[in-house]
């Protein structure tokens, strides 16, 4: 699988951990310096879609409850306000959870992508290191 940075929609921050809150997504094509997160413009998938892969490290966080959950958003505005829609979701990482690798194929004729992460329940955190990008080396599979 060929991982490119500009298909990267979370990755390579200074402190990736998600911690203790939820992550709202990105709003702008440049990178956020902390959490890694981006918009990224693909103006629209073809008829196959494009395969979205998240990366998860161990979690070694102090939580006995917590749950995340990662969503692709979609939307025709970069501001993400009046046009998003939720084109994937990905299966609840729980907290103490090995690491995982999770892909989802995404079908829109939206614009821009981008990726949100819901932290649930309140226990502690979870220290989990997120890589989210499109796996352009599985496109045509």
């Amino acid at each position: 699988m060929i991982i490119d940075a500009l298909g990267m929609l979370r990755y390579d921050g200074s402190s990736p951990d998600l911690g203790t809150a939820t992550e709202d997504g990105s709003v702008t094509l440049t990178r956020d310096g902390t959490t890694g997160k981006v918009v990224i413009m693909i103006n629209k998938t073809g008829k196959n879609g494009i395969p979205i892969v998240v990366v998860t490290d161990d979690d070694t966080g102090t939580s006995t409850d917590r749950t995340l959950t990662v969503t692709i958003e979609a939307a025709d505005e970069l501001a993400f306000d009046t046009t998003q829609e939720v084109v994937a979701t990905f299966p609840v990482v729980t907290h103490g959870a090995s690491a995982t690798l999770m892909v989802r194929r995404v079908h829109t004729q939206k614009k821009y992508l981008r990726s949100v992460i819901t932290l649930a329940n309140s226990n502690g955190t979870m220290a989990v290191d997120f890589m989210v990008f499109i796996g352009t080396g599985l496109m045509n599979t």
